[in-house]
């Protein structure tokens, strides 16, 4: 007589072992395609809206990004090497640890955002206000501030070399206890800089 319900213990226990199997692939194809979509290298995301949107972790090397509204992001920890931000509200994004290499942040609203251990080398704040961002103890590459707006701007400890400073209001910017080259020092003291705290090198 046909044994008409369920399987032996054996077949049952070796059906659960190829669902884990089965269950496993398709985490690890999750996993995949996941890193595919943070790796947008190169992408437009021009004329956007992306306020208050969760980037941390991301890799868009190259990526343009102009024209578009920012406010209250988080792009910790993310690639943005060469990546261009031009005429876009940052007010309150966070690259705390992002790769800012070459980045393009120009005309922008960067007002109280975070570069906390950001790496930041020929990056690019041309024109931007920076009024009240925190750059202290940062070591500070090629990075151009021309025209940038420094208000409350503070740059205590910061270390800085080829750094240009051009046409850029520096009085109320903070370099306590900085290091600079003798260029960005020139550069910041026709500026009328406070540099009185600052050692040359």
């Amino acid at each position: 007589m046909k044994k008409k319900e369920g399987f032996d213990e054996q077949i049952a226990y070796q059906k659960v072992i190829d669902s884990i199997g089965d269950i496993q692939e398709i985490i690890d194809s999750i996993t995949v395609k996941t890193r595919q979509l943070q790796q947008i290298t190169g992408m437009d995301f021009s004329k956007s809206d992306f306020r208050n949107s969760d980037f941390k972790g991301v890799s868009a090397c190259g990526g343009k990004f102009d024209y578009s509204n920012f406010k209250g992001s988080d792009f910790s920890d993310s690639d943005l090497t060469d990546s261009i931000f031009r005429c876009c509200d940052l007010q309150g994004v966070s690259f705390d640890d992002a790769n800012l290499t070459g980045t393009k942040l120009t005309k922008c609203n960067l007002k109280t955002t975070s570069f906390k251990r950001s790496v930041l080398g020929n990056t690019d704040f041309n024109s931007s206000n920076l009024s009240g961002v925190n750059f202290d103890n940062q070591t500070i590459i090629g990075t151009h501030f021309d025209k940038a707006g420094l208000v409350g701007t503070s740059f205590r400890n910061a270390v800085f070399q080829n750094v240009s400073f051009r046409w850029t209001d520096a009085k109320k910017a903070d370099f306590t206890g900085a290091s600079m080259d003798k260029l960005t020092y020139a550069v910041l003291k026709s500026s009328k800089a406070d540099l009185s705290n600052v050692s040359v090198i």
